[in-house]
């Protein structure tokens, strides 16, 4: 073999194994760089984790707080508790790289969906109506609703009970066949899934309902209301339609230092209520019964949204009776918005 044949081969095996190892390089860095993202997406996991992980213990030391502040309130003066609930307030606790911040507000400005199914009826009926709802259709979800927590079959007129959910379609319902609950509700959220209900109308009634104690009558401090409140005045004290007017008055002529019960029940009778079928004034309270507290618990990129309701206040023994989590049972937040809305509209309004 000739010398030029050798040098020849020589380059051809050189070229080879540069071509090789500039493969090999190439597998590895592309090995290299899908190694980085998955340690870096592994760390930023861990990361959210461990955030998430220290927003959930905040947010039980915050319900932990708010219950041991409730549990102070008991032989406080209603007058007092009225004068400290009239306008909530944030409380913040900052820490470390986050913040808790805790809302308390008096929570019986709203009808409660525990109550006795029969009286139920009536009373979320009335209050669509002073929602604005249509009588018809605010008679139907009344009734259906009453079907949904009563413990047997028979279909209310004009209600619903399985034959009804058992035939929705996922394509047509977007949600597949159901049984009615027949058990008090657990969440108000709950009450998306009754018969006539759909997303705009269950967002007006939110900021009205809550939950409680099952088969409870339905109590309303008229000391701390607000004139939003006034659909839910009518609804406790069952005086009809004819009393929207009425109960907003009463809220908006409150004396500067509150009622006593001698002159509730006068301006209950003043305003012409005092006789209209049904109307029972002795559910109204002037002071508070029942303290909600919402917490939000910011940790880093994590954030936990806790609604608490404590009952028994007016006893001396307030007790956690229900909790949730997440933003959809936030009345207070809901009337924020609510405000934020209107404020928006007016802003738009201005030539």
């Amino acid at each position: 073999m000739s010398s030029s044949c050798l040098v020849r081969s020589a380059h051809g095996e050189t070229g080879t194994v540069l071509l090789s190892t500039l493969l090999v390089l190439s597998l590895m860095s592309a090995v290299a760089l899908a190694l980085l993202a998955a340690v870096r997406v592994s760390v930023e996991r861990s990361a959210q984790l461990d955030a998430t992980a220290q927003a959930d213990l905040y947010a039980r030391g915050a319900g932990d707080f708010v219950a041991s502040q409730v549990g102070a309130l008991a032989g406080v003066d209603a007058d007092i508790l009225n004068v400290r609930l009239q306008d909530s307030e944030t409380i913040t606790l900052p820490f470390e790289n986050g913040a808790i911040q805790v809302v308390v507000s008096d929570g019986s400005h709203c009808l409660s969906l525990s109550g006795d199914p029969e009286p139920l009826q009536p009373r979320f009926e009335a209050l669509m109506q002073g929602l604005g709802v249509d009588p018809a259709r605010a008679a139907r979800i009344a009734a259906a609703t009453s079907d949904w927590v009563d413990p047997d079959s028979q279909t209310r007129p004009g209600g619903a009970e399985d034959g009804v959910y058992l035939g929705r379609t996922v394509e047509r319902d977007g949600i597949g066949p159901h049984r009615t609950a027949n058990v008090p509700f657990q969440s108000v959220v709950e009450l998306r899934a009754v018969d006539g209900m759909d997303e705009p109308l269950f967002q007006t009634l939110l900021p009205h309902l809550c939950l409680g104690t099952p088969g409870a009558e339905p109590r309303f401090n008229i000391n701390t209301a607000r004139t939003e409140h006034a659909p839910v005045l009518v609804a406790v004290t069952g005086v009809g339609q004819q009393g929207g007017q009425a109960a907003l008055e009463l809220i908006e002529t409150r004396p500067p230092d509150g009622y006593t019960e001698a002159s509730f029940l006068a301006a209950f009778e003043r305003v012409g209520l005092l006789d209209a079928e049904g109307a029972n004034p002795s559910r109204v309270t002037f002071g508070p019964h029942r303290i909600t507290a919402e917490t939000t618990v910011r940790f880093g990129t994590a954030r936990r949204l806790q609604f608490l309701a404590f009952e028994g206040v007016d006893t001396n023994r307030p007790a956690l009776s229900y909790r949730s989590w997440g933003a959809e049972e936030f009345p207070s937040l809901a009337w924020a918005r609510l405000a934020a809305g209107n404020a928006t509209n007016r802003e738009g309004s201005r030539p």
